[in-house]
């Protein structure tokens, strides 16, 4: 059986290998961290008229939905776009759509700059999607997590003191 990769998941095998493996494995230290618990807060306060947080089988949550349109929508913290947000959208919509879903389009909504970035489906999506995923289910199907590195993102990120622990422990 093949391992189940969430859409976190994907997002992080574009961040960093290492937390793809922590993540898959159980470690989640998100909830105690502040940048985590700023993009709730960001979620949770930007368009609360829909209805959000929508499961889509086992792989993740979409923010909203606008089927009737053939769209989802996904609320991120970051300034900018970055791999990470198209690879965990792109997944979704594979997904979905090979779940029987007509979605052509995820619209990545980055309220802090008031800005939007509009992802239409692409039939090349198809073969990036499924390497992704072979990708993502090497790295967790490793024996232990790849050794630390730091990286630019290790500043803002929930496992920062994990990894460093970690690297201390070695030393």
């Amino acid at each position: 059986m093949k391992e189940k990769i969430t859409g976190t998941e994907m997002s992080y095998l574009y961040v960093c290998h290492r937390k793809l493996w922590l993540f898959h494995h159980g470690i989640k230290p998100e909830n105690e961290n502040i940048n985590v618990q700023i993009g709730s807060l960001i979620q949770d306060s930007t368009f609360s008229r829909k209805e959000k947080d929508i499961p889509i089988g086992d792989i993740g949550v979409v923010d909203w939905m606008e089927l009737q349109h053939g769209r989802i929508h996904e609320t991120k913290k970051a300034k900018t776009s970055v791999n990470s947000d198209i690879a965990q959208t792109r997944y979704y919509l594979w997904w979905m759509r090979h779940n029987g879903m007509k979605v052509h389009t995820c619209i990545i909504h980055y309220p802090k700059q008031k800005q939007t970035k509009e992802l239409e489906w692409d039939d090349s999506f198809d073969e990036l999607v499924e390497k992704d995923l072979e990708n993502a289910r090497s790295i967790v199907a490793q024996e232990k997590p790849l050794e630390f590195k730091e990286i630019k993102f290790c500043r803002n990120c929930a496992y920062e003191m994990y990894c460093k622990a970690d690297l201390e422990d070695v030393s």
